[in-house]
């Protein structure tokens, strides 16, 4: 009896739980036919229990361990999905969870969806991913571009998705996020260079490039200067900001072009979880070795830094009733003339066509120059 009672306690503590137990006729069968979640985005520190034996232990994230339940669970001819965290499809701790994916008798599809300026759902302030497997002869990956909407709009936006055949194994951490035919050819193209931004960086020297890893939301700001920032009248570092240094002083300019470029927005876009500028996005960044020899590539930096300071002002804010900081702002939008002319010159560099020119100049438009509104 004794025994009896304490292990009706431990059940009423642990609720143990065994899929192959609870499902065993379903299981007996080879798994779930079809598999719809929303998983809860927490990490490990954040649960009061331990997970064990799980490949997808290492990415520190309750979904990521779902998704791998997900899989063991369904059936050879089955159907998962899930509504997760875009961090799925582009980040380093992901890579295990994207290997999932790329099953020689399954397909996947991905949609991504902003938060700004509308969001998927109400109070989840943060850009998502869903994805839908199944079993497929010819294994393919697909994608959706980053999708963005206002609340004016949201009726429209699911018409708006438009999936494109996407390479798999491009990249240990990322799946590209293309919203047209014509980015498969622009990503071989960069993929195609035989250095990346890293090859130019170096630890320790004086030659700086400075930059914010976080705000700037449709624009990234590459300084040869440190932004003023200050609290309380006493200059000081923000905490968004970072900097790296180049090898040599006469890459510092051409690389702060190539960084400024839509071109590389357009990356940003494709690689990272648009949340934070982490510096593998700009490590991984392809860099021609040529654009360091080309005149009008120093002669663009020039105009573009000169623009950006000209547009640039300071910014208040009174965090509370003693506290008060004064940030420079750059209106990046004023200098797009110029980014325009350095994505013409870039684009001879990579090999882009002028239609690949044309889809980089425009790509994003709409909200990067604030036309984004209601629609009348």
């Amino acid at each position: 009896l004794e025994d009896k009672a304490a292990y009706e306690r431990w059940q009423r503590s642990h609720r143990p739980f065994h899929w192959l137990v609870e499902f065993y006729g379903i299981m007996r069968q080879g798994g779930f036919d079809v598999i719809i979640g929303n998983p809860p985005y927490l990490e490990f520190n954040e649960v009061e229990y331990d997970c064990r034996n799980f490949k997808c232990n290492r990415t520190k994230a309750i979904h990521a361990l779902m998704i791998e339940r997900g899989f063991n669970l369904i059936g050879a001819s089955s159907c998962m999905s899930m509504i997760v965290p875009i961090a799925l499809t582009s980040t380093q701790r992901m890579a295990v969870v994207q290997q999932m994916f790329e099953q020689d008798d399954m397909s996947v599809w991905f949609s991504h969806f902003s938060w700004r300026p509308g969001k998927l759902f109400e109070n989840v302030n943060r850009a998502l991913t869903v994805f839908v497997t199944g079993p497929a002869e010819c294994a393919r990956s697909y994608s959706t571009g980053y999708l963005k909407w206002t609340q004016y709009d949201r009726e429209e936006l699911f018409k708006r998705i438009h999936l494109t055949p996407v390479p798999r194994s491009v990249s240990p951490f990322w799946i590209p996020k293309f919203s047209a035919d014509t980015e498969t050819s622009m990503l071989r193209k960069m993929l195609g260079v035989s250095n990346a931004a890293a090859s130019f960086i170096h630890r320790r020297t004086d030659h700086k490039i400075f930059y914010r890893t976080t705000g700037g939301l449709y624009w990234k700001i590459f300084t040869n200067f440190p932004p003023a920032f200050s609290v309380d009248g006493q200059e000081r570092r923000s905490r968004t900001a970072s900097a790296f240094s180049t090898r040599k002083e006469h890459q510092v300019k051409p690389l702060i072009v190539a960084l400024s470029s839509d071109i590389f927005w357009w990356w940003y876009t494709v690689t990272s979880n648009l949340r934070d500028l982490n510096p593998a996005v700009i490590q991984t960044f392809p860099i021609p070795q040529s654009i360091f020899a080309d005149a009008e590539i120093k002669d663009l930096a020039d105009l573009y830094l000169d623009s950006l300071i000209a547009n640039s002002s300071i910014l208040v804010r009174n965090q509370s009733s003693t506290s008060k900081t004064e940030t420079q702002s750059f209106k990046i939008s004023e200098s797009k003339p110029i980014i325009d002319q350095i994505d013409r010159v870039l684009a001879k560099h990579y090999g882009f066509t002028d239609e690949e020119l044309d889809f980089i100049i425009n790509y994003d438009i709409k909200y990067r120059m604030g036309l984004g509104g209601r629609k009348e």
